[in-house]
């Protein structure tokens, strides 16, 4: 069947900050920006910058499930939360647009899966399509709301996201691999030449 992202899902933009975001090693407060995600779909909450948040408002706390898409910048993806993954009280910049299924679709949707779809072809190119801007390139909320989607069964929704995941392995496993052998060769190669090292020998 075939669905509007805002059929499914609520949609808000990122903590709205004023001006940069000052850094803050004893803020209580964690914030994901572009930098801390990928395209592949990951979040990466190890590097994340520490900050106080201003005014009285309650933040809108980052859960695991949601889903960060990129609105601002040269690519428009989205980052998953998965669990585990994020400190607690972190929120995201307003680079982002937090997507949160709607509580009564999860029976429908995987969040996992939405964010899949979001990076893939058919939604890549709906949003290069829409995208407005020449120099400084973004997504509108309603072009977002408004992204098509296809939502097969749970069951396929599930076999979709762990070949995802089997792919994301194998593409780490791989490059782990080549770092390695480059490093062999730098060792041999600095074994090898070490004797004619720092000379001006002709």
């Amino acid at each position: 069947m075939s669905f509007k992202l805002k059929d499914i899902a609520d949609i808000r933009l990122g903590h709205p900050f004023r001006g940069s975001i000052k850094g803050d090693e004893n803020g209580d407060v964690n914030v994901v920006q572009v930098r801390d995600t990928n395209d592949s779909g990951e979040v990466n909450g190890s590097k994340l910058v520490r900050t106080f948040l201003a005014g009285r408002k309650k933040p809108d706390w980052l859960q695991t499930g949601d889903i960060l898409f990129v609105a601002k910048g040269a690519k428009h993806y989205a980052a998953f939360v998965e669990e585990g993954v994020l400190p607690a009280q972190s929120v995201c910049s307003p680079h982002f647009f937090l997507v949160r299924i709607k509580p009564k679709k999860h029976v429908v949707a995987l969040p996992a899966f939405i964010a899949w779809q979001l990076n893939q072809i058919p939604a890549q190119r709906y949003f290069f399509n829409s995208a407005e801007g020449s120099l400084y390139v973004s997504i509108r909320k309603q072009v977002l709301a408004d992204t098509p989607l296809v939502l097969p069964s749970i069951e396929r929704q599930r076999q979709l996201i762990s070949m995802q995941l089997c792919a994301l392995n194998e593409k780490k496993t791989l490059k782990r691999l080549i770092e390695n052998r480059q490093q062999q060769i730098n060792a041999i190669a600095k074994n090898e030449l070490e004797p004619y090292g720092g000379t001006d020998r002709v």
